[in-house]
């Protein structure tokens, strides 16, 4: 959520579901979100690749503005 802010200037907020689970909110839009099962989430798959999160919302970003 730093990362967004820093690069875009976009508010993120985190929120947590399950165990091990959370969503991430910018500009009131779901773009992030780790799930999975336990065994999945124990070995730490299921992590979005932050880089790629925000080239996405930036190219996004540009195109509404």
């Amino acid at each position: 959520m730093t990362l967004i802010k820093q690069r875009l200037n976009i508010d993120a907020v985190k929120r947590p579901g399950k165990i091990g689970e959370f969503e991430v909110f910018a500009d009131g839009e779901s773009v992030a979100k780790r799930g999975g099962n336990f065994l999945t989430r124990s070995f730490g798959a299921g992590y979005p690749d932050l880089d790629a999160l925000v080239d996405h919302l930036g190219q996004s970003h540009s195109k509404a503005g």
